[in-house]
């Protein structure tokens, strides 16, 4: 992110301090909610969501025989391709497509490629929790507070599903936390 982008972002969240000084906690989206940029990053935050799920899960499937973890990566693969495709047939989400890759997420499939046998299925598992738990507050916090109705309506209706994909993999990864 260069300079103009950094200061233009900084003072479009000014008006927004006044939130921050609320007991209940804030999240991006409450402090942009009212500006239009909301709508912006969270469909930019579910497309990268998206892609990494299925990236990574593509990954696994090419070099892990671990079946509850593969089915788990199939279903993903299938799930989110699915909502990816019904995000962007929205018209409220098809011109707010990010710019570019998140560097976060490349680094993490990065480093995914070079793990093989059961740390591959353990860093797998960790990072859906973790993707998937992004997925769920970026949901939760639009289906409560997002401007566009079309978008909000979509956050709702998918949020279910990214719970319970957070479920299955934390359901994977309990019985190997020591």
């Amino acid at each position: 992110m260069n300079r103009r982008s950094l200061f233009l972002a900084g003072a479009m969240l000014l008006p927004a301090l006044p939130l921050m000084a609320q007991d209940r906690p804030t999240t991006v989206l409450d402090l942009l909610s009212g500006t239009g940029v909301g709508a912006n990053t969270f469909v930019e935050r579910s497309i990268i969501g998206n892609n990494f799920a299925i990236q990574s899960s593509q990954i696994l499937l090419e070099r892990s025989t671990h079946p509850q973890i593969r089915q788990l990566a199939e279903d993903l693969v299938s799930a989110h391709t699915a909502k990816a495709a019904e995000l962007l047939a929205l018209p409220e989400a098809s011109t707010r497509q990010p710019s570019s890759g998140d560097d976060r997420m490349q680094a993490k499939l990065a480093s995914l490629r070079n793990h093989e046998g059961d740390e591959l299925n353990r860093w797998y598992v960790q990072m859906q929790v973790e993707a998937q738990q992004e997925l769920a507050t970026l949901y939760e916090s639009y289906a409560q507070n997002g401007e566009v109705t079309a978008l909000k309506t979509f956050a709702q209706a998918k949020l279910p599903a990214i719970r319970q994909h957070l479920q299955r993999a934390q359901a994977l990864q309990a019985p190997r936390a020591g």
